[in-house]
């Protein structure tokens, strides 16, 4: 490979990209978080508990389900993680403005957490509903993946299937 120097001006490839520009996988991911943070705050709100789980069944059964697709690995594992993430954001927000608008969260957090036999400190409640929050969209997402079943291969032509 010869050099700027040797006269030759330097490819389009070689040169680095501008440090403001976004990778483009990182786009898509942050709209989901915000979308499921934005859909767990508005069911929290609602009183929906179960939001978390329905986003995680959404994400498990809209997710390309073939091997050999551009989700699979690492690129699944950050999606579920992002639905997860963003569900358990939408509980830290909706439980935060409930205590900025002056309802006992506190208090009741130490009550739950006392006669459920945990420490009777609000953090620890206030963790455990968030804990819980990442549950339900974990256990959504993987009800998804086990209930819908991967892409049916179809047989060779010529080929019948065995009794």
């Amino acid at each position: 490979m010869a050099s700027p120097a040797a006269g030759q001006a330097p490819r389009e490839a070689d040169q680095a990209r501008p440090a403001s520009r976004v990778p483009a996988p990182a786009v898509p991911l942050a709209a989901g978080f915000a979308v499921a943070a934005l859909l767990s705050l508005g069911g929290a709100y609602l009183g929906l508990w179960f939001v978390p789980f329905a986003l995680g069944v959404a994400a498990g059964a809209f997710l390309p389900r073939a091997r050999g697709t551009a989700l699979t690995g690492t690129a699944l594992t950050v999606t579920v993680l992002t639905v997860t993430g963003g569900a358990v954001a939408g509980w830290a927000i909706a439980l935060w403005i409930m205590a900025l608008n002056s309802l006992p969260v506190g208090a009741t957090a130490r009550s739950i957490a006392a006669l459920a036999g945990l420490p009777p400190y609000a953090a620890v409640a206030v963790a455990v509903t968030l804990l819980l929050a990442a549950l339900q969209a974990l256990a959504g997402t993987w009800l998804a993946r086990a209930v819908f079943p991967r892409q049916v291969r179809l047989p060779f032509p010529g080929r019948h299937p065995q009794p």
